[in-house]
């Protein structure tokens, strides 16, 4: 879908024949249609006037008037950008810096919010390293009452000496990701369910932490466009309406109509697949499809499948922590039995360490993090996200803790949506898949007996055979270039 239609912003034509049809007097007019048979508008006054929520939330979604609300100039469509498949590349934010410093024109994804020395500079902060090398937004979070930041800034190792500050919230950077498919994300009802709230079955935002599109458009509109007054409830429902028609493939569309009408048995959204993509699904289902989806009840792609099938491990968990937040694990044998590729210096100038108090059992054995007398623990983590654990505050103790948790994405359409993961740090599908050989590699070593590597569970000793070989990559890249 493309939403940058020449007519969108410049042809008068359309302006004056939408204004036409909407009831202005004299003879009535056919409005000019765009691909969503929404009319063809480019000011706020028309957008209330569209035939449909899908219109009015389409217009809503490319408005940066935002009239009455107090913004800061920002569309939802300047971070997820139409032009970008709804999701905002390092590549699209070099270009628009680009042309702003050549034009002179503003571009309201300059703002000083997601600049890097904002916290430094506030409205004279125009470092934007983070949007234009690594595709990345700032994210701001209250810091849960059990969590203190240190003095140590992006140290790594952070000194033993060092100590919490005052601050009260935490900044963390994150990739924008798209809005297809929208409509089958979010809760839903599926095992496995965390053991922890909120949305312990899903949820929107990339931790989870929201549970329906309107409160997420309503977050948004606070925290990136900047708004002083917040949206009317029909404003947000018609975003909503907007977002849960978006779709990466007719496939998917049909798939979440199907969902929504409980037609059974699903339809498969995969297109028509040679040879070797359907080898590329055979080892898709058996390396990926235990959190991504795509078997069991729920094959939206999002949603782990449910526990207990026969033949897949028991011990799924709804959220995850792949390794991706810097620094990264490193090996301490010689030769390195994994290796992950080191993060950049702009990404390592993210981290930052936290401090967890009543978090669980220290080394010693003693009982701690309890009523008194027992002793508060203290655990340390350097990290450019603590996923879930702003959320919750909660650690490891009584099974597992939330640091670096984060919800597990569609892989729909993912060959048109780079770079990948939630930092943007694999540029390429090559570059991913490379990522999980290592992380793989890494749960072998922590983890001998492999519950999580084998697709037989039970059997001793245990047959690890859930990971991809090199020999299946290029079949297994193929199969999702063309989800």
């Amino acid at each position: 879908m493309n939403l940058t239609h020449p007519a969108w912003l410049n042809t008068l034509l359309a302006v004056a024949l939408a204004m036409s049809a909407c009831g202005g007097g004299g003879e009535p007019h056919t409005a000019a249609l765009d691909e969503d048979g929404c009319a063809l508008t480019d000011t706020a006054a028309l957008a209330a006037s569209q035939p449909s929520a899908l219109c009015r939330g389409k217009a809503g979604f490319n408005d940066r008037q935002l009239l009455g609300l107090g913004g800061n100039g920002r569309a939802c469509a300047d971070c997820h950008s139409p032009a970008d498949r709804f999701q905002l590349s390092p590549a699209k934010a070099q270009q628009r810096l680009a042309t702003m410093m050549a034009t002179g024109v503003d571009d309201p994804l300059f703002r000083p919010i997601d600049a890097n020395d904002f916290r430094v500079l506030g409205a004279a902060a125009r470092d934007f390293t983070n949007l234009t090398v690594n595709g990345l937004v700032r994210v701001t979070m209250p810091l849960p009452a059990n969590v203190k930041l240190l003095d140590c800034g992006a140290a790594v190792p952070c000194p033993a000496a060092a100590q919490p500050t005052a601050e009260t919230q935490a900044d963390v950077w994150r990739a924008v990701p798209s809005i297809l498919d929208a409509r089958l994300t979010g809760p839903d009802g599926q095992a496995p369910a965390w053991p922890r709230g909120p949305n312990p079955s899903g949820g929107y935002q990339l931790d989870g932490r929201i549970d329906t599109l309107q409160a997420q458009a309503l977050s948004a509109l606070r925290s990136h466009a900047g708004t002083t007054v917040d949206a009317k409830p029909a404003f947000l429902d018609d975003l909503a309406a907007f977002q849960n028609a978006m779709f990466s493939s007719p496939g998917v569309k049909l798939l979440a109509e199907a969902m929504g009408t409980g037609t059974a048995p699903l339809p498969d959204p995969d297109p028509v697949l040679d040879d070797l993509e359907r080898l590329g699904k055979q080892v898709f289902n058996r390396a990926c499809a235990q959190c991504h989806g795509n078997l069991g009840a729920h094959p939206s792609g999002s949603a782990p499948i449910r526990q207990g099938i026969a033949g897949t491990p028991t011990l799924l968990v709804r959220y995850h922590d792949i390794l991706t937040a810097c620094p990264r694990p490193v090996d301490t044998v010689n030769p390195p039995r994994f290796q992950f590729a080191p993060c950049s210096a702009s990404q390592m100038a993210n981290v930052r360490t936290y401090q967890i108090t009543n978090s669980g059992t220290p080394p010693s054995g003693t009982a701690c993090g309890g009523a008194a007398p027992q002793p508060p623990c203290v655990t340390r983590v350097t990290t450019s996200d603590p996923g879930r654990l702003l959320i919750t505050g909660y650690p490891a103790a009584g099974g597992p803790g939330d640091i670096q948790k984060l919800d597990i994405p569609s892989l729909r359409g993912i060959a048109q949506t780079a770079p990948y993961f939630s930092n943007n740090t694999a540029a390429t599908l090559e570059e991913m898949l490379e990522h999980y050989k290592q992380f793989f590699k890494r749960v072998q070593v922590q983890n001998p007996a492999a519950p999580l590597l084998t697709t037989q569970p039970g059997v001793t000793p245990p047959v690890v055979d859930r990971p991809f070989t090199d020999d299946e990559t290029p079949a297994l890249l193929a199969y999702l270039r063309k989800l």
